[in-house]
């Protein structure tokens, strides 16, 4: 069980890719924009997340907290992306001045939320590791293992909770509240859960993962070694794996509320949008939508002077803790969209279609 005191995340990245490397590349391959995109968008290593793995409880912004607002009564999970980190990627860097971050979960958030006890969590989320579906399984298990161990550990395992999900965290999120559902151990948390709050999650699959069929046979060839695209492929648009994920999540999403947060802008490496509106919306009844101004890596990152950025999103988290939120239709309805997709479920596990 981990808990955060003060961090300080390495600054070290090298590059995977020699000169020697790039001049082994073919020059027509090394044309292709999807792998000049993967160069540029991955060409780091992204290690500093290998020993920030687990729950960790965020402090608060200043001593004496709970003196001052009295214990949590509200937990606040935030889980990070693809090539995420479970600290830098709710972590904004401000370019006007050189060394100044915020991490806005414990230093702007808790004082529009004094009652919330913050954690994010961290996994292994590198874009040539464990991001099939088994990766997701068993990342989403480790999330709810580490939650139901905190929250038994600090007595207030009835305490509401509200998820935050960027990229495939959200992802992770959906498939943990699918556990959550159908396994009694972790049912305080399916019933103790408000809602989820997505930034920019590939609900329908991410276009730029397809790059990573091309760049695997490319990185194969120039290190000797096979990399598994079938990772890779999962994230891809319309994913098999991932579009089962997001039907059987709708027969239990009416039960939480839910907002999702759009990127507006192309990512300023890429020069295109990462997850656009189409992949990002649920398309669920009571789904609250929203534009937010940010390409995909900045849509979850807010400064001091991101006024209006930040107050869309906590006020949505604040109304959803106070059961305010757009609702779901009442308990015990339908809708047709819903019975579809059930049916749909059923059909496939018996190994038919239907007409």
């Amino acid at each position: 069980m981990h808990i955060l005191q003060h961090f300080s995340p390495p600054s070290h990245s090298r590059p995977i890719f020699s000169s020697n490397v790039l001049r082994s590349i073919p020059r027509a391959l090394l044309d292709n924009r999807a792998l000049a995109d993967l160069i540029m968008l991955f060409g780091r290593r992204r290690d500093y997340n290998k020993g920030n793995l687990g729950l960790f409880t965020l402090p608060m912004p200043e001593p004496e907290w709970e003196t001052k607002h009295g214990k949590p009564t509200l937990d606040v999970i935030a889980v990070h992306g693809l090539n995420g980190d479970c600290f830098r990627s709710w972590t904004h860097q401000d370019e006007s001045q050189a060394g100044v971050k915020t991490t806005w979960l414990n230093e702007l958030l808790p004082y529009q939320l004094p009652n919330a006890r913050v954690m994010t969590f961290g996994y292994s989320a590198n874009v040539l590791g464990n991001t099939s579906i088994t990766g997701i399984r068993e990342n989403a298990r480790m999330l709810l293992n580490c939650l139901r161990d905190r929250r038994e550990d600090d007595g207030d395992s009835r305490h509401p909770i509200i998820f935050l999900g960027h990229s495939l965290g959200g992802i992770i999120i959906k498939q943990a509240l699918r556990f959550a559902n159908n396994e009694p151990r972790y049912g305080d948390i399916a019933e103790s859960t408000r809602g989820v709050v997505f930034f920019g999650t590939p609900h329908r699959g991410a276009d730029a993962a397809t790059w990573g069929n091309l760049v695997a046979g490319i990185m194969a060839t120039a290190f000797g070694t096979r990399i598994k695209t079938s990772f890779l492929k999962v994230l891809k648009p319309n994913s098999p794996d991932l579009m089962d994920l997001s039907e059987d999540f709708r027969s239990i999403a009416t039960r939480y509320s839910i907002a999702s947060f759009v990127e507006e802008d192309k990512h300023s490496k890429l020069g295109r949008v990462i997850v656009g509106r189409h992949s990002a919306v649920m398309e669920v009844p009571h789904e609250e939508v929203a534009s937010l101004p940010g390409d995909h890596s900045s849509i979850c990152k807010f400064g001091r002077n991101d006024t209006r950025r930040f107050d869309a999103v906590w006020r949505c988290i604040r109304r959803i803790a106070q059961g305010t939120h757009t609702t779901a239709p009442p308990s015990g309805t339908l809708e047709i969209r819903e019975i579809c997709i059930i049916a749909t479920q059923d059909s496939r596990r018996l190994g038919k279609e239907i007409p």
